[in-house]
């Protein structure tokens, strides 16, 4: 029976690995033949879907009416694209940057002194001699230096492509600028901006400034390279930047204007390539932000062969649709040229996933796509310090409350009861924020105070579910529920899509693009704890239903059983994408089957566990490496870099992301949090330590048994989060979220009503022993188990 149990088992792993790793296969979908005798591609900077609709945008929404369309992350290798950035990163099919500051230059006031032909001795400034602050030159902030250098500063274009190619943050990447126009070898450019793209050493570059203004001209010019580049700059004109930063850069008369002149000329490209002989695959992507313009996502519109139905824009770089990033559009361009894709490159061809509704409706759907990001993007920081302050004002209560740091205990059971509470809610803050996704808040007029609002509900719920069923009786009850709901939330979470982590505040967002589907680093935080602590619950529980002699077998049995399930969740190419989780969470379910097993850990058998570890994620990478390049994550395009050489580059960035972090995030600053709890909790005295010679019941009134189950699953989460955050470029986020989670379970256990503890005059249940008493003011009368006090 035990071995039939052990192969079904083993078959619900190679079953779950299986279909995550064939699923994405099975979507993508079949777009027949993809080659193109030419490739145009029109780059709109400040592009985006708002921007669209039948009446100021014809030409448009009539390409967009029968094409693919999407969603266009264009994250380069800053925190805000700007039209150079943008170009730059087009071309070299990987995240660039061009060099100069990251927020272009910083404001300078406007000269005072008095003009030369002004007798009156007014300044320069209107505002000079009123008090007030002098006017300040904003015309290089925020994206205003990039837009000057593309309209005056790129009379060399290979001088400024190798310049970008030597930024640092280019090299972080392994991006090479102009590796598009390298590939193809001769392009026709419009705008000086485009020619970042290609303009690199042997490449022909024919210039077509300005675009010709009757179809039979721009077709000439279109006709004599396979590879057309047309920038179209009229929305970096239609705003100037600003001290702060607005929504789209742009003012509203002068944006209608501009999106007009767009159309216009969109309307003369189409005319123009449909008179031309052959295939065109024709791009409008909006490339980059505008002015001062925050990060949101932006159009992208293609039509031509494989893509000549209406349908959602997708990528294995995203596996989501309708997500695409601005890195995606070189490869789309070579494989339509039947041109091979450089190892440089980390961008995947574009194609169709699914039907998308009629147009009116999936440009509504996009619209919320773009707000559900740009919310997450722009919020996630102060949820970030909301965790921090919610935890530590929990652990300063429970110092209070429960004494320590050399102060007596200040609280009394109602105290007790309310900080409990308290705690159970702090706990179930972070899965909150993943079921607060069942609310379309995106789609409402106020996406924030209903984001708001739902996260608070979710909490509430999960409070009151976990404080008032049935399990409140038990010792650990509510933590177990919130741990449950947490695991299970999350793992029916990527099982259908990953819809909840996708815009949650501690999942991920397209405008960052790290990642699209899958298990995002945070998020793994709160999955190895939770499945670790609920794997050694269930476990123990049933360790101790078999008897002493089967006890052992079982409870590890169970543990690696579950381990495996939910390491192949984690790392399957089409469900979790972690690749860094199953380097984490594989030898944290190894070390707890040992610890509870009761097999000596040692040296020698740690290391092989992390060698199983290591193994595991080999073999899914391998295998996903195994399937077509297009349709690869990003665990089989590590193997294609390793091969290639280009894994340094993809080590030695996510190293300096976790150093950034550990720097500069919010959620840095749990851990000193988690560590001052830890203190309190677990330090010689305290609330969670058990006293010298004392034995049942434990701190918060668990049994021995019971607090070494506790024990073991804290260190096998201790061992999964530090390797984890060794291994993946979230770094100390990722334990620093755990601890979220974590921090008030253990507050909650340390305010358990007060026990009746066993001391050196008392067995297990109270009864007071033969032999000598505490002190002389203490008399020990047995009787029926009592004992009596002398006054």
């Amino acid at each position: 029976m035990r071995a039939a149990a052990q192969r079904r088992g083993a078959l619900l792993v190679l079953l779950t690995l299986l279909i995550g790793w064939l699923a994405p296969a099975v979507a993508a979908s079949a777009a027949g033949d993809r080659t193109a005798d030419r490739v145009l591609i029109v780059g709109v900077p400040g592009l985006t879907w708002q921007d669209l609709n039948p009446t100021a945008t014809p030409e448009l929404w009539n390409l967009a009416n029968g094409a693919a369309i999407g969603a266009v992350s264009v994250r380069a290798a800053g925190s805000t694209t700007c039209v150079l950035d943008g170009w730059a990163t087009l071309g070299a099919g990987n995240r660039a940057r061009y060099p100069g500051p990251e927020e272009g230059l910083p404001p300078v006031p406007l000269p005072t002194v008095p003009l030369p032909d002004d007798p009156a001795g007014s300044s320069a400034s209107p505002s000079a001699n009123d008090g007030q602050q002098p006017v300040l030159d904003t015309s290089l902030s925020h994206c205003g230096l990039e837009e000057r250098a593309a309209d005056v500063g790129l009379d060399d274009p290979q001088a400024t492509v190798a310049r970008t190619a030597a930024d640092p943050g280019t090299a972080r990447f392994g991006a090479e600028p102009g590796a598009l126009g390298t590939a193809v070898g001769c392009a026709t450019v419009s705008g000086r901006a485009a020619t970042l793209a290609v303009a690199a050493t042997g490449v022909k570059v024919n210039r077509a400034d300005p675009l010709p203004s009757t179809a039979a001209a721009l077709g000439d010019a279109l006709d004599a390279c396979p590879l057309n580049l047309v920038s179209l700059d009229e929305l970096t004109d239609a705003g100037t930047p600003g001290v702060g930063v607005t929504d789209d850069g742009t003012e509203p008369r002068l944006q209608a204007e501009a999106l007009a002149a767009i159309d216009k000329q969109i309307g003369l490209l189409r005319t123009a390539a449909g008179k031309l002989p052959g295939k065109t695959l024709l791009v409008v992507a909006g490339i980059a932000e505008v002015n001062d313009g925050r990060p949101q996502l932006h159009v992208g519109i293609v039509s031509g062969p494989g893509f000549s139905s209406p349908g959602w824009l997708t990528s294995a770089s995203t596996g989501r649709a309708p997500f695409l990033q601005l890195i995606d559009l070189a490869p789309t361009a070579l494989e339509a040229l039947g041109l091979d894709r450089p190892p440089s490159m980390n961008g995947q061809p574009l194609r169709i996933s699914g039907e998308r509704p009629p147009l009116a409706e999936a440009v509504v759907d996009l619209q919320h796509v773009n707000t559900a990001g740009t919310v997450h993007h722009r919020n996630v920081g102060t949820f970030f310090w909301v965790l921090v302050i919610v935890s530590a004002a929990l652990v300063a209560g429970g110092v209070l409350v429960l004494g320590g740091a050399g102060r007596p205990p200040a609280g009394g059971a109602r105290a007790r009861r309310v900080l409990r509470a308290l705690a159970i809610a702090a706990a179930a803050l972070p899965i909150a924020t993943y079921l607060a996704g069942l609310v379309p808040w995106e789609a409402t007029g106020a996406p924030v105070p209903v984001m708001v609002a739902a996260v608070a509900g979710a909490d509430l719920a999960l409070t009151g579910i976990a404080l008032l069923g049935p399990w409140r009786r038990r010792r650990l009850g509510p933590p177990l529920v919130v741990l449950a709901v947490t695991l299970g939330t999350l793992l029916a979470d990527v099982l259908t899509g990953s819809t909840l982590e996708l815009n949650g505040l501690l999942g991920y967002d397209a405008i960052v693009a790290g990642r699209f589907t899958g298990y995002g680093n945070l998020t793994f935080g709160l999955l190895s704890v939770s499945a670790l602590l609920v794997s050694a619950t269930v476990a123990t529980a049933l360790g101790r239903r078999v008897g002493p002699e089967r006890s052992r077998r079982v409870t590890g049995g169970v543990v690696v059983l579950i381990g495996l399930v939910t390491v192949a969740v984690i790392g399957a190419p089409g469900l979790g994408r972690d690749f860094g989780g199953v380097l984490g969470a594989l030898p944290g379910f190894l070390l707890l089957a040992m610890l509870l097993a009761h097999v000596r850990v040692t040296v020698i058998r740690l290391a092989a566990v992390l060698a199983a570890a290591v193994l595991a994620v080999g073999t899914l990478a391998v295998m996903d490496w195994l399937r077509p390049p297009d349709e690869r994550s990003h665990l089989g395009r590590f193997v294609e870099q390793v091969l290639t050489g280009e894994a340094w580059t993809v080590v030695s960035r996510k190293a300096q992301a976790n150093l950034d972090i550990l720097l500069g995030s919010p959620l840095a600053w749990m851990l000193p949090v988690a560590l001052v709890a830890a203190v309190w909790l677990v330090r010689p005295g305290g609330v969670l330590r058990t006293p010298r010679g004392v034995t049942e019941p434990g701190p918060g009134g668990l049994s021995t048994g019971d607090l070494a189950v506790l024990r073991s699953g804290l260190t096998a989460s201790a061992l999964s989060l530090t390797i984890g955050a060794a291994v993946n470029d979230s770094g100390v986020a990722l334990p620093a979220t755990a601890a979220a989670l974590l921090v008030p379970l253990l507050v909650w256990l340390a305010a358990a009503p007060r026990r009746r503890a066993t001391g050196k005059g008392e067995v297990a249940d109270g009864t007071a022993r033969s032999g000598p008493v505490d002190g002389p003011d203490r008399v020990t009368v047995v009787s029926r188990g009592s004992t009596v006090w002398n006054a």
